[in-house]
Order: C-alpha cells, then structure tokens, then sequence
C-alpha cells in the first residue's frame, strides 16, 4: 500500500514541478518546503485573538491605495439577492449592521449602528437603542425605519432572496418606537437569534423605497400569504427591490450604492474591478473598539477589486506591481513559486485560518456505504497526513467534525481515525463484503463494490486524492472510478444526491447551528444532508441545542453529536485548510482574524517609507 502511493505521488510531484518550471526563480530563499515558506503562519489558538504580520513601528498615515484581487466578480451588488461571496465581502464596507463580533471575546455583542441592546427573559424579544449620530453615504440620517424597512424587504415573499429570507423565517413581529429605538421578536428561543437579528445588514429606506410601498403593511402582513397575494404594492415593491439600479451599478454613470460605513463605492467595470473610496464624513470617526483594532473609518483613500479567476493570472499580476494583495494563492504557488529572495524582500506571505473544512462525503444510501463499519473503513484507507504532507503542503489542520477547531463547540477530546489499510479490511470483511466470485473485485449480495468518485473539474486537490485512493482501493478489492464534473452539473447532481462520493468544503462560523446539514429533516428535496446521514440520537441532539440558551450544555450536546458523527463516519473529515496569501510589505496595520474572510481592511494603512512603496 506505501509502495503504490509513493509510485504516485512521485509521479504527481514531478508533474507538478514539470508544469510550473518555467515560474521557478534561479535565486531561491532558504527555507524548509513544509515548513513557512518565507512566510507567517497565523496562530490564534491561545489568548491572541488576532494576530498581526506587519511592523508596528510607525504611527498610521492616511492615503494611498489598495489593490487586491478575488477570483470571481459578484452576478449583482444587492446585498440581500446575491449569493456570491465577492459581493458580501465588497459590500460589507459599505453597509453595516446593528451588531458586529467584540475583537477580544468573539461573541457577537459589539454594538455598531445599535448603541445598545436588552434581550428579553424568553430570549424572544431584542431592543435596539440606536445610535443618534449616523448618517447615510448620502447625507440622509440612520432611524429606526431604516431597520424596519430592511426586515420587511428581506421577508417580503417576492424579493429574490430565498436563502436569506429563510433565516429569518421565525420573526414574528417588530416595530419602531420613535426614530431611535427598534424592537424585533421571534417564535422561538434561538441561539443563535443574536447574530441572525443583529446581524442583518441595514439599507436606506429612502434608496429603495423611494414611493413607501412597504410603509402600511407589517411583518405580520408580509407573512400572511392572503396579504401578499392580494395587495400589489407588495409585488410592485420586490420587483423595484430586485432591480433597483444600486443592485449594478456599472459604468461611469451608474447610480452610487448609499451605504453608512467607512468606504464608499467608487465604480464597477465588469470584467476588470469594483473600487471603494475613503468616507470622509463617516459617522465613526472616533469610536475605538480595542487598542490596536478599531474601525474609526478607513485610512486608505482607495480599494481596488479586481476579478482574475485564473491563480497563474492573479501572481504574475501580484509580481508585476499590478495588484498589492492577493489574498489566496494556490499552495504551489506559496511554497514552490514566491520562495525567492526577491520576492519576499518585497512580500509579505502569510497562511491563515478561516472556518471551511474540507470532507469526503460517503452516499449513505448507495449499498456499499450503508454500514458504518464500511464508511469507517474507508476513512481508514485514506493516508490523509500524506495527502497534506505531499500534496497539500501541509497546509491543512486535522479535524474530527465540522465544528470550527478555534471555537469552543469543538471537540478535543475525540482522537482522529487512523490511516489502518489492514483494520479497514477487517471491517469491510466483517460487513459482508468478500469477493464471491473470484474476479477480484468484493461483492456482497450481487452487487460488486464498484463506484465512483465524482470531483469537480477544477479540483486539482480532489483530483490528486482520488488517483491515490483509486490505487489503494484495488489492492484491497474495491473498484473505482473517477468522473470530473464542471461545477455547474457537480453542484446540480450533489442537490439531487445523484452521486456515490464527493470531496468539498463547507464554510461556517465560529459557532454554527448543525441542523441544515446533519439533521434528517434536510436530506432530499435539495437539502444540504447530501449524504442522506439519518440517526435518532443526532436529530434530538440537534433539536434541543438550538434552544438551550445554555452555552455551556449546547455545546456538551455538540460533543456528543461530534462523537456520534465519529462513530457513523458520514463523512471522512479531512482539514481545515490554511489559505495562504501575500501582500506588499509597504502596508502596515495588516491583522489576521478567525472569521470569514480571515482579515479586514479597516486598519490596513499604505507607509509611504517601507520596503515595497513607490518612489
């Protein structure tokens, strides 16, 4: 079994070296390949709660420019009907919400546009005191109305935001009281309540609602379906709302997005980039969070977004000056392409840590991964620590479940499944499967355990992992094949549990609620438990954890669903996975994060003396 991966795996590396020579600098740092590169690695697992990767030895200057690049541009800029990441991570400089993580504690009660809240003792009910002092990009002063109207837009049946509507599917009532105080009550004791309604990124009501149409109806009416059917000021408004020109605004003449936060918008020019500019009248000039990590408005005049999708485009662009930060590199690039002297005297490179895992999930309604102990045995033939070691860089962080490994719902405790090619033999053997007929393939009842592996097509990762465990799975008798998707039937297929295996990532938070993947009310009708993972124990422990207000004893629960996902093996949890990125030395104030998307640029400055700026 090790001779056959390493006749693999040297026969991947050199087609890796062979495909990426001519990037290959003749002048190469000193440096370890597994271990940094050049680079830092971001660590917050002790008391640091965000780490910094440049010098603190100069006072922040205001000016300059950023660029950095992302490798898809957003289909739309509503923040409410895009689903696309690059949009949330664009707007969320623009629009701001009520409430925002504490930087110390990374609970989410760091009041931003709320002033202060109080919580009701059923934890139904939240009171926001707003702060009397914000205004819009446009002059115009932040109410109570404005948080009304944002509700009402996102629960409004009509308005293409299904995904997001969903998660606020328990409101049930909310009001203003006066121009400064808003009050917003759910069904259901939730925990998660806090982030979800605090969380909500607020819009003008003046912007997209210009005509009122939204002022004479209330939550209960948006709920009620013989409201919404009858009444066409509801339809004529999500129609506006899902159109609205803030939604694209691209070209020289485009209606501005009017947000409250420290950039504004700058201009999009699809294809090419989407720019923010300094808000010099932010209403947050003097508020100071922690020393150290404030968001008293921004200290660079300019951000440029450009959209390059392909990773050899995005580094020769971060070589030529083009871009300043690129914020996710491919691993070969990181360790084998940027690890010169020329460089890193230049760059700044840092892996850091956000909260996506990556997984092989087992169809546990395909017969050969219906019992535990084969779906355990297959765990037990994927050599994981080589795969991170020679393929992945050793980039990735072992985990045992699709917790967050820098939150306190993770479980420790639990000791990961070993690679063990004989143990996972005598599992699959004792599940039945043996090969009856002598054509060298195990069959039980009929069936041969023959399936495939389905990855999609841009995965060089998938890809590598699959050819090694093809390999080792026909030494022990399993067939495989493997079947490339391009990612648009990939996903189709994944929804409509068309498939028998599947290598992905999920992203989450610093504290998630397991119910939309793991519970069984989600398997089928597109729901997300692809895997069609169904347990007694798991769904009760899921059911009563999104209600026990109790940190404490929710997350005793979630140690106890960690050890049940253990034992059933759903899926074969592979790594958090670093991301690992460069920046150009000549910005300072550069703090890394453990949430999504692993930085913010609020307190990134552009020194107008360090190594790496311009003349």
């Amino acid at each position: 079994m090790k001779k056959s991966f390493i006749i693999q795996l040297s026969i991947l590396l050199l087609l890796i070296i062979y495909t990426n020579i001519g990037d290959r600098s003749t002048t190469t740092a000193n440096s370890d390949i597994l271990g940094d590169a050049g680079g830092m690695r971001v660590e917050l697992t002790g008391d640091e709660t965000i780490f910094e990767s440049s010098p603190t030895d100069l006072p922040p200057e205001k000016g300059g420019t950023l660029v950095m690049a992302l490798s898809a541009e957003p289909e739309n800029l509503n923040y409410y009907t895009s689903t696309s990441a690059a949009a949330t991570r664009f707007l969320d400089y623009i629009y701001q919400a009520l409430l925002d993580y504490d930087y110390e504690t990374w609970r989410f009660d760091r009041p931003v546009l709320a002033e202060s809240f109080t919580i009701s003792e059923d934890g139904k009910t939240f009171r926001y005191k707003l702060r009397e002092n914000v205004y819009w990009h446009d002059g115009q002063r932040f109410t109570a109305d404005d948080v009304l109207f944002s509700f009402k837009a996102v629960l409004n049946p009509f308005v293409d935001d299904a995904p997001l509507r969903t998660s606020y599917s328990k409101v049930i009532e909310a009001h203003t009281e006066g121009p400064f105080i808003f009050s917003i009550t759910t069904s259901e004791t939730y925990f998660r309540n806090q982030v979800m309604l605090g969380g909500l990124a607020i819009m003008p009501k003046h912007v997209w609602d210009p005509k009122g149409l939204m002022d004479r109806f209330t939550i209960q009416d948006l709920l009620d379906p013989t409201v919404t059917r009858e009444e066409a000021a509801v339809k004529e408004f999500a129609e506006s709302f899902n159109v609205h020109p803030q939604g694209r605004p691209v070209g020289d003449d485009a209606e501005k997005i009017i947000g409250s936060g420290p950039w504004k918008f700058g201009k999009w020019v699809t294809g090419d980039y989407m720019s923010l500019v300094r808000n010099d009248n932010y209403w947050g000039d003097e508020q100071t969070f922690i020393p150290g990590y404030s968001e008293k408005g921004a200290y660079l005049d300019k951000i440029i977004v450009k959209a390059i999708s392909d990773p050899t485009a995005m580094l020769t662009s971060l070589k030529a000056g083009e871009i300043d930060f690129l914020p996710r590199m491919r691993a070969i690039q990181y360790f084998e392409q940027t690890d010169t002297e020329d460089f890193l005297e230049k760059f700044q490179k840092v892996s850091y840590v956000v909260p996506a895992y990556s997984y092989v999930g087992w169809n546990n309604d395909k017969p050969y991964f219906s019992d535990k102990r084969v779906r355990q045995a297959m765990t037990m033939l994927i050599d994981r620590e080589a795969y991170n070691k020679h393929i992945a860089y050793d980039m990735g962080i072992p985990t045992i479940g699709p917790f967050y490994i820098y939150g306190e719902q993770y479980n420790h405790n639990i000791e990961r499944w070993p690679y063990d090619p004989a143990r996972a033999v005598e599992l699959i053997e004792e599940a039945g499967w043996i090969d009856h007929d002598g054509d060298g393939v195990r069959d039980k009842d009929g069936i041969p355990f023959d399936f495939t592996f389905s990855i999609s097509a841009g995965s060089k990762g998938s890809k590598y992992l699959a050819l090694m465990l093809k390999e080792d799975l026909r030494k022990v008798g399993i067939a495989m094949g493997i079947r490339q998707l391009e990612w648009s039937v990939y996903v189709e297929n994944l929804r409509d549990r068309q498939f028998d295996t599947v290598m992905l990532l999920w992203i989450g938070g610093l504290e998630t609620d397991p119910y939309q993947i793991w519970h069984s009310d989600n398997i089928g009708d597109r729901g997300s438990n692809y895997m069609g993972f169904k347990h007694a124990e798991a769904d009760s422990l899921i059911n009563f954890a999104r209600y026990e207000m109790d940190k404490a004893k929710r997350n005793e629960m979630y140690f106890r669903l960690q050890e049940i996902l253990h034992e059933e093996q759903p899926y074969t949890f592979m790594f958090y996975q670093r991301d690992p990125g460069a920046y150009l030395k000549a910005f300072r104030g550069v703090k890394w994060i453990p949430i999504r998307p692993g930085y913010k640029l609020y307190n990134w400055w552009r020194s107008s003396t360090s190594v790496g700026s311009p003349l």
